[in-house]
């Protein structure tokens, strides 16, 4: 296997809420290669963006806790590193994308400045230097130079979510994480966006965690897919093996939920029901309750990730055949 720049084992993340404890991510195991774009999909709630956090350290405190797991980034174990040592590794390292622009970036800073910041903090260089080379990334980006001197709110969404970019490619760190970067951005705005991305993914040889719900995107720029329900990975294989040749129900759920060109149909077929409450998941397969494919054993125990073919695996006990170890 090709050396792995992140790897996650047996992750657990839970949330103390005054109403209950929150099962975000459920003994979750993935592996990034280097110079690889993995794609994490699944619904809005499946603990998406709380693996994110949890690799970026950015855990809300003091809800949120890592109960059990290892990240370990470039041979680095990032969960025993303290605050101050995970602020050298965030930008350097290891960047982040949100997923709302607006809210990522200071209103009160110009986007020059905030571009420059994370490029002080990181290299020893002057003012002056570091606002000269936050130009040069405004324009890799495709926005003029003259424009760093202006404030967020000048910008539109497309070219707000192109500054968190460059903010985010400053010190050309080693893993990007993208967090919904084309939610809220129109079709052609997206596509424009995700252009750029991999321009820059490809021209600086960076691992890339691309969080999304829109298999359209994870088809579009990913080598290989994890399909995540209720906070564990139920699908893994290359981007052809896991969108062409689905094996797990919830997969084939979401595929036959989107709309295609090829196909007249007078309705989309959706995932009947709705995710299992983190709060109380069930201590068998959590897709049961929606799955068109459940049998009795389902309910006996959850299943294990198998090998199905060479590189795609599958959690399911009746497309996986797979069994409790």
């Amino acid at each position: 296997m090709e050396e792995s720049i992140l790897s996650i084992k047996d992750l657990i993340v839970h949330f103390e809420m005054d109403y209950g404890i929150v099962e975000a991510v459920n003994d979750l195991t993935l592996d990034i290669r280097r110079g690889e774009v993995l794609g994490l999909v699944g619904e809005t709630g499946a603990g998406k963006t709380t693996v994110a956090l949890s690799i970026m350290g950015l855990l809300q405190k003091p809800q949120g806790h890592v109960i059990q797991g290892s990240v370990v980034l470039d041979g680095e174990e990032l969960l025993d590193k303290t605050t101050k040592q995970m602020r050298r590794i965030r930008g350097e390292k290891v960047s982040m994308i949100f997923q709302d622009p607006m809210t990522a970036l200071n209103p009160l800073e110009t986007v020059g400045s905030q571009i420059a910041e994370v490029i002080r903090i990181h290299q020893k260089v002057s003012a002056a230097e570091a606002l000269l080379k936050a130009k040069e990334l405004l324009t890799m980006v495709g926005i003029d130079e003259k424009r760093s001197g202006e404030y967020p709110h000048q910008f539109s969404g497309g070219m707000k979510q192109r500054v968190v970019i460059a903010i985010a490619m400053a010190c050309r760190p080693m893993l990007l994480i993208a967090d919904e970067p084309t939610t809220a951005l129109d079709v052609t705005i997206q596509a424009q966006v995700l252009e750029l991305m991999k321009e820059q993914i490809k021209s600086n040889n960076m691992s890339v965690l691309m969080i999304t719900h829109d298999l359209g995107v994870i088809a579009e720029i990913c080598d290989r897919c994890a399909v995540m329900y209720a906070g564990e990975i139920v699908e893994e294989g290359t981007t052809y093996q896991v969108i062409d040749t689905p094996r797990h129900p919830y997969t084939v759920g979401l595929l036959h939920s989107l709309p295609t060109i090829d196909k007249d149909v007078d309705r989309l077929i959706p995932i009947e029901g709705a995710m299992s409450d983190p709060l109380d998941l069930p201590r068998y397969c959590s897709f049961y309750d929606r799955c068109p494919d459940r049998c009795d054993r389902c309910k006996e125990g959850n299943p294990v990730l198998k090998e199905v073919e060479p590189g795609h695996f599958v959690k399911c006990f009746v497309k996986g055949e797979s069994a409790n170890e």
